[in-house]
């Protein structure tokens, strides 16, 4: 492997600035330093391996993002936005950001990282430099502590009544003196000890490299010190912290040695790598014990060449709206119930550990086909068909499996993880739940990366778009609403629908300001349209985010005063999730909006899980009926269905919208089952405001 005063010659720049930094970190001690070439570690100089506690074999290859938590304390994927910096500073930016960072043995480390662009044989490489954001670390300097100067009788006195075991041996290695610390850790007395060998409290059962380095150090340095084991006079045995100095004091030898009991310690030390080693909340292994459970499943899959390993990454469907609902002392106990469930339920040659919030790790050994892996990871999602009961409440959940397989995926454990992990991902999205690792899966993750970064520059580039799709009443076909539907129009003029990327919005925290761009533009184009219909409402979605955010209320205000338009002509359609996530501070927010004389309607009606009890006790003007709804009118207990849903919204008096309205049939049947509204391609397809001006407002628009 090459040396990194090797690597570090070999880089270089066409900026004076990056070739002076060079220089310094050449000639000078430098703090930690790391070489990223194409998202991996190439190398790195002592300092970095000695930071993330690691050795060069388990830094080389690793990518900046196995050392770190899944999820970074600002919300956002380490892997993303690992990604997104390399590629800024890959344009040649210096570039800063603070990351949060866990060490080989589980250390927190958050740092301040710092890209420096260089090239290395014409390719392009980072320099990430890592400084410690951690302000407990320093270090004090320690003053003298005088005992030289101290009178040797004193210092006789102070030997004697030291806490800890003194003894001094001449070069036969006889026992010349003892202080009375040495007699009560032993349990010999002094005239016992004085005139003995060593060998009375000594083990000789050494490791020889350890007896090796003792004589080496004696012989060159005069002193040596570390862990040994000493005898007790009833025979036992107790680890001790030994300190033996050579010293020559009229042409005689003399061997000085210092000692304590340090058993308390190592039991502290036992204790305290067993809470290193196991989740706390469910006594499960946790990450850094599941790598070294792992890495033993690959070393023994190797010695069995006809048999597979596979590491099954589990996420727990619907866990984030318990802890929304129930709050987190809830969502441990459900931990708790998972762990238990698991364990008891686990197959043989498994284990398993909780690497954190909602997700388990299982790693499987001695398997024998991929069809073996399969029935097993269904045998543990059949533990979920049955609900968790926690205080007379039922709840449900579900789990998503990503499963890769060693060695035919890798005979690595962090990149088993990670390709588990990409592989659960995808299994959230297929309607099975449960999927093998594939390269597809990296390719779609590359392609969700590349879709991410045109998000990113769509809103300066004036991409989102807003159309408009009437909504009418469905008595006299009459214009009553618009719903105003973001899309993004790609520079190709591919238009995509809004549900094809606003979850990547959300994720990336950007739909917060498109939210509000979207609904400053909707009022300012509806305001011109009530010059033709004065009693005219726009309609505009918002998403949980949006809902939670708190700055919200004051965000419509700002639109409705500054694009003049009256609150009543403005209505807020919300999902039933979003009174699921967070239902206080949704209430609260949604009566702030009332308030403001907004209107608030639910929108895809049917289609979530919400509860009917609650429904009452909000400040909820309309509902629109999902569009689901209304393609089954055609069957009896569709209508129904559709029947019942108007039935509701009725009963709370309120008014209501049917989506999804495509065909004459489902228009006449609607018309029937009460006063109310209508949206669809029957009545008019999604345009955008010019044409819809001209489609519904043009003077020479004939009847």
């Amino acid at each position: 492997m090459t040396s990194w005063s090797t690597l570090l010659s070999k880089l270089t720049s066409s900026k004076p600035s990056l070739i002076y930094q060079l220089n310094l970190w050449q000639q000078e001690d430098s703090p930690p330093l790391a070489l990223i070439q194409d998202h991996q570690f190439i190398g790195a100089n002592s300092a970095a391996l000695s930071y993330f506690q690691t050795q060069s074999d388990g830094f080389i290859q690793a990518s900046p993002y196995d050392f770190s938590p899944r999820i970074q304390s600002s919300g956002r994927s380490s892997v993303e936005y690992t990604r997104q910096m390399i590629e800024q500073a890959s344009k040649g930016d210096i570039t800063e950001f603070n990351w949060h960072y866990i060490s080989r043995q589980g250390t927190d480390l958050p740092t301040k990282v710092t890209l420096f662009p260089f090239k290395l044989d014409e390719l392009n490489v980072l320099i990430a430099q890592f400084e410690s954001k951690n302000r407990r670390s320093q270090t004090r300097t320690k003053a003298s502590n005088g005992l030289d100067t101290l009178p040797k009788e004193l210092m006789s006195l102070i030997l004697e009544d030291n806490a800890e075991a003194v003894y001094i041996t001449d070069s036969h290695h006889s026992i010349l003196a003892v202080n009375k610390a040495m007699c009560r850790i032993c349990g010999y007395s002094s005239e016992q000890l004085i005139g003995s060998k060593t060998d009375l409290i000594n083990i000789d059962d050494h490791p020889l490299n350890v007896t090796a380095e003792y004589n080496k150090a004696i012989e060159d340095r005069g002193n040596w010190q570390g862990e040994v084991w000493k005898l007790r006079s009833d025979g036992s045995q107790f680890p001790a912290w030994k300190s033996c100095r050579k010293l020559t004091v009229e042409e005689q030898v003399y061997f000085v040695t210092i000692f304590s009991d340090i058993s308390a310690k190592k039991q502290l030390e036992s204790k305290l790598t067993e809470q290193a080693m196991f989740d706390s909340l469910t006594g499960l292994p946790n990450r850094f014990h599941l790598k070294k459970l792992l890495n033993q499943a690959i070393k023994q899959t190797e010695m069995r060449p006809n048999t597979l390993g596979a590491v099954m990454f589990l996420d727990l469907n619907g866990f984030k709206n318990i802890n929304d609902c129930f709050g987190h002392a809830t969502g441990d106990k459900v931990l708790q119930l998972v762990s238990a469930r698991l364990e008891a339920s686990c197959i043989e040659n498994a284990e398993i550990a909780r690497l954190g919030g909602d997700e388990f790790t299982l790693v499987v050994q001695n398997c024998t086909s991929r069809q073996e892996i399969e029935a097993l990871s269904k045998q543990i999602m059949s533990l979920f068909d049955t609900p968790f009961e926690i205080d007379d409440q039922k709840l449900y959940l579900g789990t998503s499996i990503g499963i890769s397989l060693f060695p035919e995926h890798s005979n690595h454990a962090d990149k088993l993880l990670s390709l588990a992990d990409t592989a659960m991902y995808s299994a959230k999205k297929s309607p099975s739940h449960l999927l093998f690792y594939d390269k597809k899966m990296h390719q779609e993750a590359e392609q969700k990366l590349h879709t991410l970064s045109e998000l990113r520059h769509a809103h300066n580039l004036d991409q989102f778009k807003l159309a408009y799709q009437v909504i009418v009443n469905l008595e006299c076909n009459s214009l009553i609403g618009v719903e105003a539907l973001l899309r993004w129009q790609k520079p190709d003029g591919k238009v995509i629908n809004a549900c094809d990327f606003v979850p990547l919005l959300e994720e990336t925290g950007l739909l917060i300001t498109i939210g509000q761009w979207a609904l400053q533009l909707a009022c300012e184009q509806m305001l011109e349209w009530r010059n033709y219909s004065p009693d005219l409402k726009v309609c505009v979605n918002v998403s949980p985010m949006q809902l939670e955010h708190h700055d919200f209320v004051q965000q419509v205000t700002q639109s409705l005063q500054s694009s003049k338009l009256p609150a009543e002509a403005l209505v807020l359609e919300i999902t039933e999730l979003a009174l699921l996530r967070q239902p206080e501070t949704v209430t609260k927010t949604l009566l702030a909006l009332k308030a403001l004389g907004v209107s608030i309607a639910i929108d895809d009606f049917g289609a979530g899980l919400s509860s009917l009890s609650k429904l009452g006790t909000l400040p909820i003007d309309s509902l629109k009926i999902d569009a689901g709804f209304a393609q089954r009118l055609s069957e009896p207990q569709g209508k129904e269905l559709c029947q019942a849903m108007i039935q509701l919204a009725q009963a709370l008096d309120i008014s209501f919208v049917v989506e999804g309205v495509e065909t004459l049939q489902q228009k006449e049947i609607l018309e029937k089952m009460g006063k109310g509204f209508g949206q669809g391609f029957f009545f008019g397809h999604p345009e955008d405001a010019t044409k819809f001006t001209l489609d519904n407002f043009s003077t020479d628009k004939t009847a």
